[in-house]
């Protein structure tokens, strides 16, 4: 199943980087040299694209923390927005609020976000044939992260983010089966809780 969703993952990736290129035109301005309007993020009011990272939209890993998302401007200052994606607690959806002091067309954000990860079941250890269910309660998270969204071209957009997600609800889990979890996997399960550092890329284009 892995390779399957690897392979799917990359193929959403590159059609997403074929939809950005091909809208990646010479910019075209909005308002006067050197205002706030002045590109071409300032005339069209949507995002559309996906993201991968760290406690982001997407949740945890890269393949499997793939997601979807969109964000709406109302003003050059304030935009709106949601997502939903996989990652390693299970599916994530995210509502998010930005704030761009300067107009969206000077690029640098402040962004709060609400997280829900739905928890998931796995079973592990079925290389040895003992098997250990693993099943993941429900968490979320409140975020807040610093930004940088970019212009490519007049539709093309990219953003990164970093900041930290904070657990509103034990990321707690129990286990079942003919044996105890390992040190090893222990760790993995830790590691894997949503909340701590938020390191995220998203890409995609405009529209509206």
């Amino acid at each position: 199943m892995k390779p399957a969703r690897a392979v799917t993952t990359v193929s959403l990736v590159a059609a997403l980087a074929v939809s950005t290129l091909a809208h990646a035109e010479a910019p075209v301005s909005s308002g006067p040299p050197g205002s706030v309007r002045n590109g071409p993020s300032y005339g069209h009011r949507l995002d559309v694209g996906g993201s991968f990272g760290v406690n982001n939209a997407g949740g945890q890993g890269l393949f499997s923390g793939f997601s979807l998302m969109a964000d709406l401007r109302p003003v050059d200052f304030l935009s709106l927005g949601a997502g939903v994606g996989r990652g390693l607690w299970g599916v994530r959806f995210t509502a998010h609020s930005r704030v761009y002091p300067l107009g969206v067309s000077r690029g640098f954000f402040l962004q709060g976000a609400l997280a829900h990860n739905l928890g998931r079941t796995t079973w592990l250890g079925e290389e040895d044939g003992v098997d250990v269910s693993v099943i993941r309660s429900a968490v979320t998270t409140a975020n807040a992260s610093l930004g940088y969204r970019k212009d490519l071209g007049r539709r093309g957009w990219l953003a990164f983010e970093a900041g930290w997600a904070y657990r509103l609800d034990p990321a707690s889990y129990r286990t079942g089966g003919e044996r105890e979890l390992t040190d090893s996997e222990e760790r993995n399960l830790r590691f894997a809780r949503p909340g701590g550092v938020i390191l995220g890329i998203a890409g995609g284009f405009s529209v509206l």
